[in-house]
């Protein structure tokens, strides 16, 4: 059970996105006058925001699984390489402590899916309510690992911050009872849009990427909380299977496109 969108559909779609709003829009922060000025302050509010994201010590996110789809992935993240990977409704979770020992885990109902031919049915049976440890060289553990890092978002939020990067701000909006800045840079409707906090310090909130010449529909990053702990619990012995023999089926059967391929 393989999705072809992968990552790539989701933030790998960023980098691409900012370069091309930067050079459909004026948001360069290198002209003068007030509006130009006004860009530059926005760019600047932009940065310290996003730097907010780039120091925190712990972050937690998510973000669509797929281009279009509505099943969301929870990361959560700290600076000691402890990480949870989770799935909308528990389809999947993926566990790592200190960047070290890693283990995935299927919802019965994802197995269930993913249980066609006699690989997917014995993958089914071996790891029915039980935490997969996944090798050092697991191309599954690679990909997931990227997920926790937040590799395309750190390298998003420094495109956006790099020199002569401005923004415009639009109107202020309250969610969740939480009044936001949009800063965005791009026109409207191709654009690239941070949302910060109006009070207190300006961590980024949301950040959506409306750019149909590189994605359908828009990609949209939640920031979820800055700072939470990460702690992670091995899972016990009588819950866990190791397996270079499960471990290659789950790949066949059950990656969803977090083996490259």
């Amino acid at each position: 059970m393989r999705s072809k969108a992968g990552r790539a559909a989701l933030l790998g779609v960023a980098c691409a996105a900012l370069t091309l709003t930067a050079c459909e829009s004026g948001a360069s922060g290198d002209g003068k006058g007030k509006g130009k000025d006004d860009e530059r302050a926005n760019g600047k509010l932009l940065s310290q925001s996003l730097q907010l994201f780039k120091d925190a010590p712990s972050v937690r996110v998510s973000y669509q699984m797929t281009e279009g789809s509505e099943v969301r992935v929870e990361v959560s993240s700290d600076r000691q390489n402890n990480c949870h990977v989770v799935a909308e409704n528990e389809a999947f979770r993926f566990d790592v402590e200190r960047g070290g020992r890693a283990w995935m885990r299927w919802s019965d109902a994802y197995l269930d899916m993913g249980s066609a031919g006699a690989d997917g049915a014995q993958a089914n049976k071996e790891l029915r309510g039980k935490w997969l440890e996944l090798s050092h060289d697991s191309k599954i553990r690679k990909n997931m690992a990227e997920r926790c890092a937040l590799t395309d978002m750190r390298k998003l939020a420094d495109q956006m911050t790099g020199p002569h990067r401005g923004a415009y701000r639009d109107a202020e909006v309250t969610e969740q009872g939480e009044r936001l800045i949009p800063l965005r840079q791009g026109d409207q409707g191709n654009s690239v849009t941070t949302y910060v906090q109006a009070d207190g310090k300006p961590y980024p909130r949301k950040l959506v990427m409306d750019t149909p010449k590189v994605a359908s529909v828009p990609v949209d990053v939640r920031f979820l909380a800055y700072g939470e702990p990460v702690a992670v619990e091995p899972p016990k012995d009588s819950q866990t299977v190791r397996s270079a023999r499960i471990e290659a089926l789950a790949e066949k059967n059950l990656a969803l496109g977090l083996t490259g391929s």
